[in-house]
């Protein structure tokens, strides 16, 4: 790589990650005929440790379709008296600015547009202190194509640092298993971290073994916060894992796509343990611990940026029964009649919706012939083809929350207005089954009566 070093200072505030642009060609007579394309580029803001730390790389992703000589200039000016920035063999330096062609290594996705990733070492000049930042101007265009400046941000950061290692999904999980869950870490700062602090989300149905060294509470949704000190010190550049992992069993209530959250820091600098979560220990026979793995690196690759890494479960099947529940009332014709429908869970898999944010748990309400629906729940909507003109009457009723819990039970209250004679009873039935269709589909729908 070439290494490219200027010379003035700049001190603003961490940013989040820089957008993406997309730039496309001046409108023109001769650009009429001919379309050249497009170009975008993409830039991430990156910490670095102080001088002495491992150098990170940074990987600015550049895509094109249909575009000539795709390319992208940078500015460097701004990383002066805070970083250097050195670029592959392949791109041309000239004074403070750098122009690199899409990367060699580039592949076209399944819509044809070639994406390529660029990595720029970062690395702290001496004398930049902790919180100084500087940026990295960038500009993606083609022959043909303009474009305009775009602007990431190089933070540095003095004393220990570490970075979590872990981003592993697993396939074919079942209930009952014990897996070993990775735990692993650089040191990336430029001084050592005296101990590391590890903070672990388990959502309901993974269990976590008891470590004399982790303290254990209850979080959201049903989840598990385990927070582990594991002493020993990290030396900077070092690898380091958890020898046999931290071993997870898979219990009966997990279905479905599940992670495991994990987030490192050293002991010295981690904060406050979690916002309201009671702690406690538990008996334990053994301590989590550390092992080096490998010689320390000088250069920490693109992949590795962050404190924080997941260790994600697809597809675990568990046992779940989610049963329909209907209602019978009886009233007479011009009356109002209330009825209690919904579901429940009879486990023992929990169907959770954390991971994607929807919602566990959905049914549907018809109401019998005959009958006007007066009062619906908050919460429930009609539910129709809006374009077919008629008006719907069926009622779409998610469960709030993420989790659906095994022998808990979801009623809501719907108050219905008797017009004539009882006609085709209405229906419950369970909508587009979370995460599978359950183990008995018969119980999915249940009738409504209104006599």
């Amino acid at each position: 790589m070439r290494s490219v070093r200027v010379t003035r200072a700049f001190r603003v505030a961490t940013a989040a990650l820089a957008a993406a642009t997309m730039v496309g060609a001046v409108a023109s007579p001769a650009a009429a005929e001919t379309d050249p394309g497009w170009v975008s580029g993409w830039l991430g803001d990156t910490t670095i440790g102080a001088a002495g730390a491992p150098a990170r790389t940074a990987g600015l992703v550049l895509s094109s379709t249909g575009a000539t000589n795709p390319r992208v200039t940078f500015d460097l000016s701004g990383l002066a008296g805070v970083a250097t920035a050195a670029f592959p063999d392949w791109c041309v330096t000239d004074a403070a600015s750098v122009t690199c062609p899409m990367p060699p290594t580039a592949t076209p996705d399944e819509f044809g547009t070639l994406n390529g990733t660029l990595p720029i070492m970062l690395r702290a000049v001496a004398g930049a202190g902790d919180g100084a930042t500087g940026t990295i101007s960038y500009t993606a265009l083609a022959d043909g194509v303009e474009g305009w400046a775009q602007q990431a941000t190089v933070t540095v950061h003095a004393g220990p640092d570490v970075i979590d290692l872990v981003d592993e999904y697993v396939s074919g999980a079942a209930t009952g298993d014990q897996l070993a869950m990775p735990v692993a870490v650089i040191s990336a700062g430029d001084q050592p971290a005296n101990d590391l602090r590890v903070t672990l989300r388990f959502p309901i149905g993974l269990e976590p073994a008891a470590y004399r060294n982790c303290r254990y509470g209850a979080g959201d949704q049903l989840s598990t916060i385990v927070v582990c000190t594991v002493g020993g010190e990290l030396t900077p550049g070092a690898r380091y894992e958890v020898p046999g992992g931290f071993t997870t069993t898979v219990g009966a209530a997990a279905v479905g796509d599940k992670r495991i959250t994990q987030s490192v820091a050293p002991a010295d600098t981690a904060g406050a343990l979690p916002e309201g979560v009671v702690f406690t220990r538990r008996d334990a026979d053994r301590s989590l611990r550390l092992r080096q793995v490998g010689e320390p690196v000088d250069v920490i690759g693109a992949e590795h940026q962050s404190p924080a890494g997941q260790y994600y479960l697809r597809g675990i099947h568990g046992a779940f029964d989610v049963v329909a529940l209907g209602a019978t009332a009886t009233g007479s014709v011009g009356g109002t009649v209330r009825v209690e429908v919904g579901l429940r869970n009879d486990g023992p898999g929990v169907p959770d919706g954390t991971i994607s944010g929807d919602n566990a748990a959905r049914f549907t309400f018809t109401p019998p012939a005959g009958t006007t629906v007066t009062g619906s729940p908050a919460g429930c909507w009609l539910w129709g083809d809006e374009e077919s003109g008629e008006t719907p009457t069926t009622w779409y009723c998610p469960k709030p929350g993420g989790i659906f819990a095994a022998g808990e039970t979801y009623l809501v209250a719907f108050d219905l207005r008797i017009d004539g004679p009882a006609g085709a009873p209405g229906e419950v039935r369970l909508q587009s089954p979370y995460p599978r269709v359950d183990d008995d589909p018969a119980n999915d729908t249940a009738p409504v009566t209104v006599s």
